[in-house]
C-alpha cells in the first residue's frame, strides 16, 4: 500500500462515533479488515475537496477506510457518517455527492494497486442509482479491483445502508499515470 495511506487504528473519536451503530461496530472489530487513514493522509494541499470542502460537521462527519486482508487485489471497505448538508432533496443526498464518494472509494482501491512512483486517475465511472441515500446517515462503501491489465484497473463497488440494502452500484476504469505536477501559482 502506498506510504500516504498509513496503516493505523482509527481515532478514538471516530471509533466511538461509529460504535453506536451495530453494523459499523462489526466492521471496526472485524479481524480480516485493516484500518488505514485515507482522508487524513491526503492532507496534501492539492486534495482540498474531500479534506476541507466536504469535511465539516454537516457534510462528511467521519470517514474510515479498511483494507480486506488476503484479497488477490485491493478490496476496500469504507464507512461514512454524513450530515444533512449534502442533501439534494428532503433528507436525501445529492446524486453528485454520491458520485464523489464512489469515485473516492474506488480510487482508494486503485491507489493501493499502482506503483509507488505513479498515480492513478479515473478514466470511466458508471453509477447505477438504485435507491436514495438518506442524510443524515451512516453508509457503507465497498470497492474491489477485479482485473488489471498493463496500466488499466477495473474496479467495482457499492454504496449500501449497512443493513444489506444496496443503494448504488458502480464500476470504473482507472489508469496508472505519471503524477501530475502542481501548476505554479499566479
Amino acid at each position: 500500500m502506498p506510504l500516504y495511506f498509513p496503516l493505523e487504528d482509527p481515532t478514538p473519536e471516530c471509533k466511538a462515533h461509529f460504535e453506536s451503530t451495530p453494523w459499523c461496530a462489526a466492521i471496526f472489530n472485524d479481524p480480516t479488515l485493516q484500518a488505514f487513514t485515507a482522508l487524513e493522509a491526503q492532507r496534501n494541499p492539492h486534495n482540498t475537496f474531500m479534506t476541507k470542502t466536504l469535511a465539516t460537521e454537516d457534510t462528511i462527519i467521519y470517514w474510515q477506510s479498511f483494507r480486506k486482508l488476503g484479497a488477490q487485489y485491493s478490496h476496500i471497505v469504507t464507512v461514512l457518517s454524513i450530515g444533512g448538508g449534502l442533501n439534494g432533496h428532503v433528507d436525501t443526498c445529492h446524486g453528485g455527492f454520491i458520485g464523489v464518494v464512489a469515485d473516492s472509494a474506488l480510487g482508494y482501491a486503485a491507489e493501493c494497486e499502482r506503483p509507488n512512483d505513479k498515480a492513478s486517475m479515473t478514466a470511466y465511472l458508471k453509477i447505477n442509482y438504485k435507491k436514495p441515500v438518506r442524510a443524515p446517515s451512516k453508509i457503507l462503501c465497498t470497492a474491489k479491483v477485479y482485473r488489471k491489465e498493463g496500466r488499466k484497473m477495473w474496479i467495482s463497488g457499492t454504496i449500501e445502508d449497512g443493513e444489506g440494502t444496496i443503494l448504488t452500484t458502480t464500476e470504473a476504469l482507472f489508469l496508472v499515470v505519471e503524477p501530475v505536477k502542481p501548476v505554479e501559482k499566479l
